[in-house]
């Protein structure tokens, strides 16, 4: 476990009447003064408490105290697509001592017309993905991939999917599905995944697209029925299931979670916490509790999660703007 370290020669000094000017600073990061962190990091959740991203923040949290030496404070901002916290973040001094968790939305919103970017910030490390699936009714005539698509070309827009709104993180591969396969579906939009997967289950649309640890209890409840994982290669606890690649389709798409700072943090800082995130995620309590809430955890540096940010941003556009132009 790594403890805090704090420099003490300004104590030392004030203590024989002298006075070391930068030693009084406690703003850490960057410049001087003692060594980031020496105050409570504050870490918010932007969405409600009780998901995914909620406990794998909370299961995060004690692991980088380990490494920081400073407590790590969760505090729930939900609303508006992540967005209350996201706007929340950014507005906040730049010093390691704000973060939040973060999703695929901060690549998509700023398509869908919020005052967000991922320019906003200083990405830090990636923590847990869940590969998407593509699902349909345990009895549903679909047996493979190929024959959804046979379906589709044979009647353009009557097969129907699932999704929890037009341009989120699992409308967006539903857009490359169609681009891919040369068919046109329709959206029928839900708030949120669990509705949206619900949906699919009771038959009220053919298929669902989302993440497939989302779609596993009606899976084994033999509700819904998988017929192609969104990942490269095929998932250790579904062999059975072929990739979408592995039925024509070349297409990959995964929720994922991980923590970012307000743009402008000192490479200093950013380094800090990287260490601290990627440290606090290779231990095994953490990998247990993620991999029992049917996600798979992670450990991405700072550095690679940034660049896979932007390979977010660039590839999530054409594919909103698409959903967005068939809503007229």
């Amino acid at each position: 476990m790594k403890q805090r370290t704090l420099m003490t020669s300004a104590a030392t000094l004030a203590a024989a009447g002298l006075l070391l000017s930068g030693c009084a600073s406690n703003s850490g990061g960057g410049g001087g003064g003692d060594e980031f962190p020496t105050e409570d990091v504050r870490l918010v959740v932007p969405w409600a408490a009780g998901g995914s991203g909620d406990l794998s923040a909370r299961t995060l949290a004690p692991l980088l105290e380990d490494e920081l030496g400073v407590s790590v404070i969760v505090e729930n901002r939900p609303g508006a697509n992540g967005s209350v916290g996201y706007n929340w973040l950014k507005e906040q001094e730049p010093d390691g001592y704000n973060l939040s968790m973060l999703g695929a939305e901060v690549a998509t919103l700023q398509f869908m017309d919020y005052d967000i970017a991922p320019a906003d910030y200083a990405f830090l490390g990636k923590i847990l993905e869940g590969p998407g699936a593509i699902a349909v009714k345990a009895d549903s005539p679909y047996e493979t991939l190929q024959d959804l698509i046979d379906a589709a070309k044979a009647a353009p827009g009557e097969i129907t999917y699932s999704s929890p709104g037009v341009g989120s993180v699992w409308d967006n591969p539903a857009q490359g599905f169609q681009e891919l396969a040369g068919i046109e579906l329709t959206n029928v939009p839900y708030d949120g995944s669990a509705p949206s997967i619900a949906a699919a289950a009771a038959g009220d649309v053919d298929f669902s697209i989302d993440a497939m640890g989302s779609q596993k209890a009606q899976v084994d409840g033999g509700e819904l029925r998988y017929l192609a994982v969104l990942a490269e290669e095929r998932v250790e606890d579904f062999p059975d299931v072929p990739t979408a690649a592995e039925q024509g389709v070349d297409l990959q798409n995964a929720s994922f979670t991980g923590l970012m700072a307000p743009a402008g943090t000192p490479d200093d800082v950013v380094q800090t916490l990287s260490d601290a995130i990627v440290a606090a995620t290779e231990d095994e309590d953490y990998q247990s509790v993620i991999e029992q809430s049917n996600l798979v955890p992670v450990s991405v540096p700072a550095g690679e999660f940034t660049e896979f940010i932007q390979a977010e941003e660039e590839r999530y556009g054409p594919w909103i703007e698409l959903a967005k132009s068939k809503q007229g």
